[in-house]
């Protein structure tokens, strides 16, 4: 029998101390309002076999970007070349009873757990390629710049789906398949 050693997550990201209320911060900060409660579609499949789609309260008992962080440990240098972006896909906490007080079954939850990790389109900067963001005679990002330890969105055909460390992730060819950076991963859906 084989055993694994996890790979410690990188040192040299900042990861503040878990607030849940810090989401609501940084909500106000980047839409000037006082936030709405944090919600996600869920989708279901009624007797009849169509999906139906709910919007869930989303409630995180571990800050999101340290368990990514933990899970997918330090990736190496030279893994990510060129100007390559390698993002981890989010996976929301899971559902296991509506705000109706109805308990969903195991095959539910991981037909949303499946959903998140083929169509996620948000996830978390682990990895970047030495020339990414850099300015060249062709492109300029004007000032802009991710860097690893963002929460980022984006198409997901537009990155190809690894694994890295047991850790599903995305690896973009390069910064124009990154849509934006967003202050939460509950954020966009």
């Amino acid at each position: 029998m084989s055993t694994t050693t996890r790979i410690k997550r990188p040192d040299n990201i900042d990861v503040p101390p878990f607030d849940p209320s810090a989401f609501d911060a940084a909500i106000k900060e980047a839409t000037g309002t006082a936030p709405k409660p944090i919600r996600r579609r869920f989708s279901v499949r009624t007797p009849a076999g169509k999906r139906a789609d709910r919007w869930v309260n989303v409630v995180h008992e571990r800050d999101p970007k340290t368990l990514i962080l933990d899970a997918i440990g330090q990736v190496p240098d030279g893994v990510v070349q060129f100007s390559r972006i390698l993002v981890a896909i989010y996976q929301p906490p899971i559902v296991e009873k509506t705000s109706g007080g109805v308990f969903l079954s195991q095959s539910i939850q991981d037909e949303d757990r499946l959903e998140h990790y083929w169509q996620g389109k948000v996830g978390l900067i682990v990895a970047m390629g030495p020339q990414a963001y850099e300015d060249a005679d062709d492109v300029t990002f004007h000032g802009t710049r991710n860097a690893v330890g963002d929460w980022v969105w984006f198409r997901p055909s537009d990155g190809m789906f690894c694994d890295v460390n047991e850790v599903a992730c995305r690896l973009f060819d390069s910064e124009r398949y990154i849509l934006g950076r967003i202050p939460h991963p509950d954020l966009v859906s």
